[in-house]
């Protein structure tokens, strides 16, 4: 495979933070949200009383105790294949259950997502991809609109985790990255927490480390749907610095994907 963008033999942090501003150029890229889950997931809301398990809450409380019933079944780890090929809840479900309850960050964010969705609630997964390509590695986690909050949440449910800010607020990815690019104070929930085969609590300093790799791009699918990743399309998020000169490496139909505006790409 050709090297389109060589790595860098720097600090993971020190790359995001030479690679930190956005631009202002703006797109019209637009975002879909079908809502189309809960029609197609009554069989797994029904066995499982997914109603009754959110009754009463908020959409921030609906969104997290969703992420820790998924977290409370399925865990993260990499079998063969790593991924169902079917997208849906029931196939991403399956796949699990046939791998000793693992699937990939993809699997359990996909999952999570069209869970919540079930619930009219706007969630998508984002790709947090590293500066190289091609790459070894990335991370998947779930943004939620949460309209009590007038903003998005990140759920990683690789981690069983959420993060806060110094203030106590429950923090977006775009917030997380601002906050490692500042070398702020962050605060993970404690409760249930699942981090790797053991299911012990996350080391934060290298989720922060490795959340500083894997926020230099960030990607995120136009349509959200139930069994939908990317089928049609996705818009990558680029550093300014990123798109004047690395993003020339890559294919024309890859570049049409691209964007600086953070605002246009956060948009819900």
């Amino acid at each position: 495979m050709s090297i389109i963008v060589a790595p860098k033999d720097e600090e993971y942090i020190d790359i995001l933070k030479e690679y930190s501003e956005y631009g202002n150029t703006k797109s019209d890229v637009k975002f879909v949200f079908k809502f189309d889950e809960r029609k197609n997931m009554l069989d797994i809301i029904e066995t499982y009383s997914l109603d009754d398990l959110i009754k009463g809450k908020n959409d921030v409380e609906m969104a997290i105790s969703l992420m820790h019933w998924v977290c409370a079944r399925y865990r993260h780890g990499n079998p063969p294949k790593g991924l169902a090929s079917t997208r849906t809840p029931q196939g991403l479900m399956e796949f699990a259950n046939n791998n000793e309850g693992r699937t990939n960050c993809r699997g359990l964010s996909l999952l999570l997502a069209q869970l919540i969705r079930a619930y009219s609630i706007k969630a998508f997964h984002v790709t947090c991809l590293p500066y190289e390509d091609p790459f070894n590695d990335c991370h998947v986690v779930v943004c939620v609109y949460c309209e009590s909050l007038g903003k998005c949440i990140m759920l990683d449910p690789s981690a069983n985790l959420y993060l806060k800010n110094k203030n106590g607020e429950i923090i977006s990815v775009e917030e997380f990255r601002d906050i490692l690019l500042a070398d702020e104070e962050l605060v993970p929930n404690l409760e249930n927490t699942n981090w790797g085969n053991e299911g012990s609590m996350p080391n934060l300093n290298n989720y922060r480390n490795y959340m500083a790799k894997n926020l230099v791009r960030i990607s995120r699918q136009y349509i959200s749907s139930y069994g939908h990743d990317s089928q049609d399309g996705r818009a990558i998020l680029l550093p300014q610095k990123y798109m004047k000169n690395e993003a020339n490496n890559f294919s024309k139909k890859v570049q049409k994907d691209f964007l600086t505006s953070k605002e246009d790409f956060w948009q819900v």
